[in-house]
């Protein structure tokens, strides 16, 4: 753990996300939803670094959801995560041929859905009551856009949210962070980014909304903090 240097902006964002919306408490059990990409990664070495400083003592392990249904080779995440002294468990779905079966219209919201009912199933089943996601402020951003745009509701990710149906809370400690500078982070750090590529991404209404954001920033370059002052101040002010 050592050798992997965490830039202090992230370590105080992330630490900063986690006590203000009261994200990880002494003895939680944390799985942490780990895909291979930059988001989960940065994800996987915040909390890490979190465990070993903080005085409140957590456990974490992470969850690899191989969407291909076992065609994806996680030997990379496992040693990883094996050089971080943090459990790693593989877990292959057919989730890419059942969006092709059913010809699905809202391709990235039905895998996203999927995955974290798989991740919070296996959290309940192993005793985690808390499910670490990627999920960072832009990510934030562009869902706020899309439910706009799309679903005529002013909704988005909250940081901290219960579900019901597996009794497990799902956590987001990156929703301080843009994705700039978790991507800047990530490549700085050469961490072993193996991460899958959708075969509906490039022409889904999220891809849209992520090039709206980026119209929008050349205009208004702090406009994810000023969206994340908004969200801070009505959506999540209770």
């Amino acid at each position: 753990m050592d050798m992997i240097f965490l830039p202090e902006r992230i370590k105080r964002a992330v630490g900063d996300a986690v006590c203000t919306y009261s994200m990880i408490e002494k003895g939680d059990n944390v799985l942490i939803g780990l895909s291979g990409g930059k988001d989960s990664l940065i994800l996987l070495v915040a909390l890490k670094h979190l465990q070993i400083v903080s005085p409140e003592k957590f456990n974490i392990a992470a969850l690899t959801i191989d969407p291909t249904g076992g065609k994806f080779n996680s030997s990379g995440l496992k040693n990883f995560c094996e050089s971080l002294d943090v459990p790693h468990i593989y877990y292959p779905y057919p989730i890419f041929e059942i969006m092709k079966i059913r010809n699905e219209s809202s391709p990235c919201s039905f895998c996203a859905n999927m995955r974290r009912g798989i991740l919070s199933g296996i959290a309940k089943d192993r005793g985690f009551a808390k499910v670490a996601l990627g999920h960072h402020l832009t990510d934030t951003i562009v869902t706020l856009l899309l439910n706009i745009f799309f679903s005529g509701r002013f909704h988005t990710f909250h940081p901290k949210t219960w579900q019901s149906r597996t009794q497990t809370w799902v956590i987001r400690p990156l929703i301080h962070l843009p994705e700039e500078t978790i991507a800047y982070a990530a490549s700085s750090m050469e961490l072993p980014m193996k991460d899958l590529k959708c075969p509906y991404g490039e022409n889904s209404k999220r891809t849209a909304m992520e090039q709206l954001l980026k119209s929008i920033k050349q205009e208004a370059p702090q406009a994810e903090y000023s969206a994340l002052s908004a969200l801070k101040k009505t959506f999540w002010s209770d």
